[in-house]
């Protein structure tokens, strides 16, 4: 079987060639010592991130055992949970944890394979095949029967020449994030904290509530949802889903009462819904809601209740949380400083996203 993708370089005209995984690249199984590797060498499934984002440092590495050797330019590829989508193009030596598979090219440029394994064809794939409900791993054997095509060499160096580039924009943009979140935190330690401001409880200085109970059928069915549903979860800025109607108006604090995030802090402005495991605070007059949102946060994790199987931070214990605070002049002047870092961290999150939009775009139009 032969056939050319929908987007290609003008220069090529040859038709490509189909393949399986099996033909071109082999899952490897030589071992290395795990007393030769160390933070930066040892992969595991905890340390590749998530969304083909690379590696970070591990925690920690086994001690006096045998791990599963790599070396440069091999594929790297987390078996646990593949949706996570935990790929990483190897740039270094080393060994991983047997939940990762190591591929390596036999036949086609390994930057190319790469390309062809970080993709959300070859993951909705491997689900496919996928065994097990709540931790799924894929099936080797169903891997290396992935069918994809590749074109002559040429041709392979062009295209992941092209990926490489947009890959370290990625990078780079990953690294702006990533210092910007550091300025902030930086700055915190500097702006959100005095001895010489006056403190408060909570209980004094806010009412408390929480929401109430909304499921996914009912949000399932509604018919003009414009209105976020605010949950205990942290990702999507704690957003479940949307309602035909509202039930809070105006600036508010939100926290996760249960679960995970328990006491992860929020500031909500605007017309939204809580869910029952979401805590709100409605400030009183005379204090800034976002910056108390912001002071609050650096608090909040030492009155986790994490001797619970579900670590909680109930109405009750968030009420007696004692915090500093400065007049309400200064709070709005602080508190503006903040404003504009969220709003940088907001535009290099959306530029991220929209790289690897364009990434699977063209993933999905050059690779067949």
């Amino acid at each position: 079987m032969t056939d050319v993708p929908h987007l290609r370089f003008p220069e090529f005209t040859e038709e490509w060639v189909n393949v399986s995984l099996k033909d071109v690249a082999d899952f490897q199984k030589e071992r290395i010592s795990s007393g030769l590797l160390d933070e930066s060498t040892y992969i595991s499934t905890e340390n590749i991130l998530q969304n083909f984002q690379g590696v970070q440092s591990a925690i920690s590495i086994p001690a006096n055992t045998n791990v599963v050797a790599y070396k440069k330019n091999d594929i790297l590829l987390s078996n646990i949970r593949p949706y996570l989508k935990k790929v990483w193009f190897s740039d270094r030596i080393g060994g991983c944890s047997a939940d990762v598979f190591v591929l390596r090219s036999k036949t086609c440029e390994p930057e190319f394979l790469y390309n062809v394994i970080a993709s959300d064809k070859f993951i909705n794939y491997v689900m496919s095949g996928a065994k097990g409900v709540k931790m799924p791993r894929g099936d080797k054997n169903q891997m290396e029967s992935f069918s994809f095509s590749i074109p002559a060499v040429v041709e392979q160096r062009k295209i992941s020449r092209l990926f490489q580039l947009l890959d370290e924009r990625i990078v780079t943009q990953n690294k702006i994030i990533e210092d910007l979140k550091k300025l902030k935190s930086a700055i915190s330690l500097k702006m959100l904290h005095s001895d010489s401001w006056e403190q408060f409880k909570i209980q004094d200085i806010a009412s408390i509530g929480r929401g109430r109970v909304i499921s996914s059928v009912e949000i399932s069915q509604q018919e003009n949802p414009l209105y976020p549903v605010y949950s205990s979860q942290t990702s999507n800025d704690g957003i479940m889903g949307y309602l035909d109607d509202f039930m809070f108006e105006g600036e508010y604090i939100s926290w996760t009462t249960d679960g995970a995030n328990a006491g992860t802090v929020f500031y909500r402005n605007g017309k939204f819904n809580c869910t029952n495991v979401c805590g709100l605070l409605k400030l009183k007059k005379g204090f800034d809601a976002h910056f108390v949102s912001l002071v609050l946060a650096e608090a909040t994790r030492m009155y986790v209740s994490t001797n619970l199987a579900n670590p909680k931070l109930m109405n009750n214990t968030m009420g007696n949380i004692q915090i500093r605070l400065p007049k309400l002049e200064e709070q709005k002047r602080i508190s503006v400083v903040f404003r504009k870092l969220h709003g940088l961290l907001e535009t290099h999150n959306s530029l991220i996203i929209k790289y690897s939009k364009q990434k699977q775009y063209l993933l999905s139009q050059m690779f067949i």
